[in-house]
């Protein structure tokens, strides 16, 4: 399922984009959920990288769509923005802040679904993204795809892999600011888990691989809310 939040105060313009994503999808057989802000506030208050695919208003209330992008890309260097504006001027200013696109009001279907294609592939090269990881022993680079789950101990990160594991300093807090949300959810203070390779649940634990982790009391209606999501939205 792809995740799209759209900053739009203009109803006109916003039922457009609904329409426009409702052929789209029909033609394409994808799966997607819109998420609408009116304003910039509301979408810096609860964005947290959750989003595969951001849609944003230039000209809105507060804090313009130029504005809070920027303000997006200190929290999240790759997800993918398309701008909406009435000017095409606004265009070369949107590569500042790694814009993938710009879509010209009123949304034409035709214009959308060309530039969809290209968008759309960013967004799935972002799903297969890398990491690289600094440790003593040189740098490591490997797909989020292979990474099980991280975990904490003290201040030391571990990374399971499939085939090994990496150990560096840091905070799990900043990993999960790296990683997908949509992908990645925490089933206790100790470790972030890869949705993806969740074999099983039993009781209070999550089966990951051949490792079992603890699932703890105040953080399992969420991860097992995040797991639900996770699984309905490959489904479908």
């Amino acid at each position: 399922m792809i995740k799209i939040a759209v900053l739009e105060d203009s109803e006109f313009d916003y039922a457009r984009i609904c329409k426009a994503w409702e052929l789209f999808s029909k033609e394409y057989h994808l799966s997607y959920e819109l998420t609408r802000f009116n304003d910039s506030a509301s979408l810096l208050e609860q964005f947290h990288s959750q989003f595969d695919l951001l849609f944003l208003d230039i000209e809105v209330p507060g804090k313009n769509g130029m504005e809070t992008a920027k303000d997006i890309r200190q929290k999240d260097h790759s997800v993918v923005i398309v701008f909406l504006t009435n000017f095409s001027k606004y265009a070369v200013t949107g590569y500042e802040v790694g814009a993938a696109d710009y879509m010209l009001k009123p949304l034409d279907y035709y214009s959308f679904a060309l530039k969809m294609h290209k968008v759309l592939h960013l967004v799935s090269q972002n799903n297969d993204r890398t990491l690289i990881i600094q440790t003593k022993g040189g740098m490591h680079r490997f797909s989020i795809n292979d990474l099980l789950y991280v975990e904490i101990n003290n201040h030391d990160l571990i990374y399971h892999l499939e085939t090994e594991n990496i150990m560096t300093r840091g905070s799990l807090s900043d990993v999960e600011h790296v990683l997908p949300t949509r992908l990645f959810s925490r089933c206790n203070n100790c470790y972030l888990v890869n949705l993806k390779h969740v074999t099983k649940i039993k009781d209070n634990t999550v089966f990951i691989g051949t490792d079992q982790l603890a699932i703890s009391r105040p953080k399992k209606k969420n991860f097992m809310n995040d797991l639900t999501n996770y699984i309905g939205g490959n489904l479908s």
